[in-house]
Formats: C-alpha cells, structure tokens, sequence
C-alpha cells in the first residue's frame, strides 16, 4: 500500500510540474521584460527565486499527494460540468492507474540523463589530476593578488593542463583553476587576467553549488520545458554577472572583449568559461558594448505568449464551469424548496375531511384574477431576465470583439518588435564581426611590430658591433701612426 502511494504521488507530482513550470515560465517572461535595465544579479536572484519557488512546489505537490487517497479520483481544478467533468474523471483515472508504467518511462530517461551527468563529473575528476602542469611564479602571485581584490577567502590555485581546452573551474572548499597549456604564454597578460578574474567571479559566488542543483533539477525535471527554460535563463545571467565583475575590476571594456574573442578562437567547442547556445558570444558582447540586457527572442515570445493563452484558457474555464455548477445547484435548491409547499396541501387534501378542505382552499387558493396577475408579473420578469441576458451577451461579444482586436493589435506590435530585434541582432552580429577583424588586424600589426622591433634591434646590435670595429681600427691606425713617426725621428737622427 505505501509503494503504491509513493508510486501516484511521484507520478502526479510529474504531471502537476508541467503547469507549474508553466506559469514559472510566463511569471520570468514578465521579470525579464520588467528588469530590461536592472543590474545583472537582480536578474539572476529573481531567476534564481522561480527555481527555487518552482522546486519548493514540487516538494509541497508530493506531500499533499501523499496524503489523498489516491485510489480514489478528484476533481481537477474544480471543473464541474457534465462533459468537462466526465473527461477530467478519464483523464485522471488513466494516469491514476498507469501511474507505475509513467514512473517507468521517466525513470529510464532519468538514468540516461544521471549517467550523462555522471560522465560530465567523471571527466572533471580526470581533468583535476591528469596532464597539470604549474605555472610560472610570477601567475602564482598574480592569482593571489586577484583573490585579495575580490576578497576570496578560499586557497585558489592554477594550473595550465594539456587535458582541457578551454578554463576551467572545479572544486568548491579548494578550487582549482585549470587553463589550456600555451595560453598564458600565447596571449597578453591583461586578457589572461580578465579571464581569470572571470573564473574567480565564479568562486566567489559559489555557483558550483548552484551549477549542481541545476542539473539535479534538470536530470529530474528533463521533460519539462518550462523548467528547462527558466535554467537556461538562470546560466545566461550567471554568465552576466561574472562579466560585471571581471569589468569592474578591469575597467576596460575593449580588453575584455577581446579576451573573449581570444579564448572563443582558441576552442572551437567552447562550453566552460564561456557557456551558451549559438551566438551567446556574440550576445555577451553586444550586452558589454551597448551596456543594455538581453530581452526575449522572437521564440522566446511566441512561448512566452502560449503560455498566457494556455494558462488563461485553464482559468478561464475553471471559472466558467464552476459558474455554471453555481447556478445549477441554485435551481435545484430552489426545486427542493418549492417541493414540499405543494405536497403537504395534496397530503391535507386527502386526509382531512371535505368540508375543511374546501375551507382551506379558499383561504389558500389564489382567484382567477390573481393567477393572470401572477402570470402577468412573471411574464414581466421573465421579459425582463430575458433582455438582461441579452444585454450581457452583448457585452460579452463585444468584450470578445475588443479582445481580438487587442489580441491583432499586440500580434502586429510583436511582430515589428520582433523584426527590429531581428535588425538589430544582425547589425551587432556585423559590428561584431567587424570588431574581430579590426582585432584580427590589430593583433597581425602588433606582431609585424615586434618583428619590426626584433630586426631594428638586431640591426642596432650589428652597427654597434661595427662601431667598436672601428674604433678598435681607429687605435690599431692611431698605434701604427705613432710607430710610423718614431720610426721617422730614429731614421732622422742619424741624418
């Protein structure tokens, strides 16, 4: 019996997570449009708080499903019509008695997912110990002197690994900080240390820890898109926030730029220091420039607009069919009540005698003038109930009417949104482009001007050689002069 429970519970709690997740969803949508110029971490900590509120539900879902019987079925958000009724009863007994087949098929894909993640951890763990190399003294120092600027408590060390291809962070009570072999001495050391004031960012807000929950959450919840988006969210402005810091530090956007382009073009499968989906480069980027944070993308909006639908259809008819259930419980209220005044005269009728029943019905009876007033006044009200219904409907076609117009109006405003944003997206991503080749040039000029440099100071070196050449020349000619003259005064003398 306790397993059968576990098994509906777990399963419901599945099955109310896509809803949930869903309004989760549309809920950051609204964050996301209203914090367009807030800082970063109050992105991500109102981010962070869905997931949080999101993961917190699920648990509450389970416990209040541990509690219901669950052999028995219940109402679903309280739709109480015949029909609406009828097919929630289906909907609910179907999963109540498949439950344990549901909990299989996620279970199967919760394994792939675990041994996925278990891989990810095994090769961070081979990444720690194998192929590390120390650096040079002079980053020793210069890591503990970025860790005293950003205030880390915690013993940070670095190594260069020929395991890894991109930065890497691992461990949490005694972080490691693994960059690729080469690149500490392969690029200028302002961009090795915005990188690393990155990394350390990341250390100093202890998103290991989060990072982990993340794909526990992920690994559970791997069917849910709502989920699985607010996640995505949630590393987008992680990724923000360390840049901030790593700016504030650095205070020199262009340094730090090209850093980013640097690393992006050392590894063509950059997933680690610098994470994302297609063009998240490109994005980060254009956020640092324009110093403005990322709204929703055009995909991001028709799912964002779904879930309003979905959710307003939801509440809608809950609302609609426990109306009506109102109503109808009203009328047979009224049925009953109506009811036994009318019986109690047929039982009087036929048990008393004739004399007091004709008594009794003349005081109780109405006339034949009061009936046609009575019918008249009902046919009155029933007029009059009649025109307020028609009344309402219209009100309700045109509150209709003005929805869809608004509904047109705000398809045809998110389209042209969507367009600038498609125009915009394309002239950063050509500025983008243009700023790496101007990087690119700039980086091909500093290296013909140090090759410049190394031919001028070999040419120095050479004209120095020749100058004391000539010098030691000037005296050996100087020497054979004064030979020569006190070779003359000797011949001379004799003269």
């Amino acid at each position: 019996m306790i397993t059968d429970q576990l098994v509906q519970a777990f399963s419901w709690t599945l099955i109310h997570s896509l809803w949930q997740g869903l309004l989760l969803s549309v809920i950051t949508g609204v964050v996301l449009m209203l914090t367009k110029r807030s800082s970063s971490v109050m992105r991500y900590n109102l981010i962070l708080l869905q997931l949080l509120l999101f993961i917190t539900g699920c648990v509450f879902t389970f416990a209040w499903e541990w509690q219901q019987n669950q052999l028995q079925t219940v109402d679903f958000l309280h739709l109480q019509a015949d029909n609406i009724k009828q097919y929630t009863q289906t909907f609910i007994s179907y999963f109540s008695a498949n439950a344990p087949m549901v909990l299989l098929l996620w279970f199967v894909l919760f394994i792939a997912k675990a041994v996925k993640m278990m891989g990810g951890l095994a090769y961070i763990r081979r990444a720690r110990y194998k192929n590390i190399y120390s650096p040079e003294d002079f980053w020793k120092n210069r890591i503990l002197l970025l860790c005293e600027q950003l205030q880390i408590k915690k013993a940070v060390t670095l190594f260069e690994s020929g395991y890894v291809k991109m930065p890497l962070v691992i461990g949490h009570f005694k972080p490691v900080i693994l960059i690729p072999a080469g690149l500490l001495a392969g690029l200028p050391a302002s961009q090795i240390e915005a990188v690393l004031l990155h990394e350390l960012a990341h250390i100093r807000r202890n998103d290991y820890c989060i990072n982990l929950l993340q794909h526990i959450t992920e690994a559970v919840f791997f069917f849910n898109p709502g989920l699985l988006w607010i996640s995505s969210l949630l590393r987008d402005e992680r990724e923000h926030c360390c840049d901030d810091i790593a700016l504030a530090q650095t205070k020199n956007k262009r340094e730090f730029i090209e850093a980013l382009i640097s690393f992006k073009e050392h590894s063509n499968n950059y997933a680690v220091a610098f994470p994302g989906k297609k063009n998240h480069l490109l994005q980060r980027v254009s956020r640092i420039i324009h110093n403005r944070n990322n709204t929703l993308n055009p995909i991001e909006k028709v799912f964002f607009m779904t879930g309003i639908l979905i959710l307003a259809v939801m509440v809608t008819a809950a609302g609609v069919m426990q109306v009506r259930t109102i109503v109808k419980e009203e009328e047979h209220q009224e049925i009953a009540i109506q009811q036994p005044v009318q019986k109690p005269v047929v039982v009087k009728y036929k048990k008393i005698k004739p004399v007091k029943v004709v008594r009794e019905i003349k005081r109780v009876e109405p006339t034949e003038t009061e009936e046609a007033e009575m019918d008249r006044e009902q046919v009155i009200l029933d007029k009059e109930q009649a025109l307020r219904d028609d009344e309402q409907e219209a009100r309700d076609k045109e509150a209709l009417i003005r929805d869809k117009e608004l509904a047109r109006e705000q398809g045809i405003r998110d389209k042209e949104r969507a367009q600038r944003d498609r125009e915009q997206a394309l002239r950063d991503r050509e500025q983008a482009v243009k700023d790496r080749m101007q990087a690119e040039r700039d980086r091909m000029q500093a290296q013909r001007d140090r090759e410049q440099a190394g031919r001028d100071r070999a040419q120095a070196d050479k004209e120095r050689e020749q100058a004391r050449r000539d010098m030691e020349q000037a005296k050996r000619d100087q020497s054979q002069a004064n030979k020569e003259r006190e070779q003359a005064r000797r011949d001379k003398q004799p003269q």
